[in-house]
């Protein structure tokens, strides 16, 4: 009976237990608090609801359903259980590849050092030969695990296709998100032509003025140490970090002291993943947000990246349908808002009113920050046009190998390695939901900023504005937000305007 169908009440009642204990493991692993990850254990407790007579018999009742509202959240709980099925099957390749990486350490110039923190060395290390030793000794841990990532792959598109008839998995993520992937690369296509000579003429000066040498000549992980910009850590030390943070949070009349559903974690383990990452196993109830601080910048960056999330979930209305508040078609929304709280470090004001700085000192970060974005949003796009290249031929290793290194080469004139072919993946075409995240963000902080003033994070109504758009839980879409301040979806010219004015 371990497999009997429930109620579809049942089946959504599974699910949020199930991620419960799913985003958790997954938590305690990623912040270094557990050394070894067992997703798997958790599915076979959930054996009933993610195997394929549940997901067939949603899919049924969705394809039945005639209400609009009926047959939007049975979509989003079939696509769920879909991922969870799929997730059952390669659970265990990675719990193992998880668990190998936080265990994993590479020996540069006879010091041991942890996998997961050779990212943070390389972004604050001065010695350019020595950048490129932990990268080259870090890349040796990547091609190590690329056979676990590619028969994860394997078996997910696998499943896919010969148990469900998705043989396309481009296809596949077009229907379950409701995205037009041609189009978006079509408008990002426009975006790299658009900001090309802006970008080229910046960023090549900046290369130059920091290490000497002409862009297209250095290696991709370089550019993490020419944007971490070590000549303002003073700035932005980490101790004052949440300081930052709370009195932002209190400009737009909010109460940091009274989110106690919200749960922050900075401490320094040698096992916690660098990457900045927030949890939200229950919204609004408990929310989790993770960061390995290491001061400067970047940290800032990457904390209120993530706070942007931690806002969103935890200002959920806990009165919506779970569904409405914890499972959605795509990332798409929450990354707008996590987008725009990033951006603050690329306000001049809020630099100068909140951390402190100097007008000329604020003028150079948000200066510097701008551009640094610049180039994240030109490599997005061209990972984009990668990954659906990629999907066309997902398992021709060296062709992929080299159309990666081509075309993200191409677009950030970074010279990017192959061996991060797969690496450099996210599942569900994630790279796609960042761009639409960076259109619409660009879009809604242009708002704020005629609504409010360049100084929106100081005015309460702006935060109940955005209190408003974070009540509404998962139950919109990105594009929805556009339409929302009367933006067209996909259109990006606010966001090409915002890196032409740096010229």
């Amino acid at each position: 009976m371990a497999n009997e169908f429930r109620s579809i009440r049942d089946v959504v009642r599974g699910i949020k237990e199930s991620t419960y204990e799913i985003q958790t493991e997954s938590r305690l692993a990623y912040s270094g608090l557990k050394r070894e990850q067992n997703i798997t254990e958790v599915l076979e407790k959930f054996a009933w609801l993610y195997n394929l007579e549940t997901v067939r018999r949603v899919e049924e009742a969705c394809r039945v359903e005639t209400d609009p509202e009926n047959k939007e959240r049975l979509h989003r709980v079939y696509y769920y259980l879909l991922e969870g099925y799929i997730g059952q099957q390669t659970a265990p390749l990675e719990d193992a590849l998880v668990s190998f990486e936080a265990r994993a350490s590479v020996e540069v110039d006879g010091e041991n050092i942890p996998y997961h923190n050779v990212p943070v060395l390389i972004a604050s290390e001065h010695d350019f030969e020595r950048r490129d030793r932990l990268r080259e000794a870090s890349l040796g841990v990547v091609e190590e695990t690329n056979p676990e990532r590619l028969e994860i792959l394997r078996t997910s598109l696998a499943t896919l296709a010969d148990e469900f008839g998705h043989d396309s998995y481009t296809a596949y993520n077009a229907q379950k998100k409701r995205i037009d992937y041609s189009l978006l690369r079509s408008r990002m296509e426009g975006f790299l032509s658009e900001t090309e000579k802006t970008y080229t003429a910046l960023m090549g000066r900046w290369v130059e003025e920091t290490m000497g040498l002409r862009l297209g000549e250095i290696g991709s992980h370089h550019f993490s140490y020419i944007s971490r910009l070590p000549e303002y850590d003073e700035y932005f030390r980490k101790v004052r970090l949440l300081g930052a943070y709370e009195r932002t949070l209190s400009g737009m009349g909010l109460d940091p002291a009274s989110q106690k559903n919200i749960h922050i974690d900075t401490e320094e383990r040698a096992t916690k993943n660098p990457r900045a990452r927030c949890y939200a196993p229950n919204p609004p109830e408990e929310v989790h947000l993770l960061i390995k601080p290491v001061g400067g910048l970047e940290d800032y960056m990457a904390f209120f990246h993530e706070a942007g999330h931690a806002q969103h979930f935890g200002n959920e209305d806990p009165a919506l349908d779970y569904v409405e508040r914890a499972i959605s078609t795509s990332n798409a929304l929450t990354e707008i808002y996590s987008f725009l709280l990033e951006h603050l470090t690329q306000n001049r004001t809020w630099l100068t009113r909140v951390v402190g700085l100097p007008d000329e000192t604020a003028r150079g970060v948000a200066y510097y920050a701008e551009l640094a974005e610049l180039f994240l949003v030109r490599r997005y796009a061209a990972k984009l046009a990668y990954e659906l290249a990629f999907f066309e031929n997902p398992l021709e290793e060296g062709r992929n190998r080299q159309i990666y290194t081509t075309m993200l080469s191409a677009a950030t004139h970074f010279v990017y390695t192959p061996q991060n072919y797969l690496d450099d993946m996210d599942p569900g075409y994630y790279t796609a939901d960042y761009l639409r995240a960076w259109i619409t963000e660009a879009m809604l902080r242009h708002h704020l900023e005629d609504t409010y003033g360049e100084d929106w994070f100081a005015s309460p109504e702006a935060g109940r504005f955005l209190r408003d758009l974070w009540a509404t839980g998962e139950k919109v879409e990105n594009e929805d937000v556009a339409r929302m301040i009367g933006c067209n979806p996909f259109d990006t010219r606010y966001l090409v305007e915002q890196f032409l004015a740096l010229e």
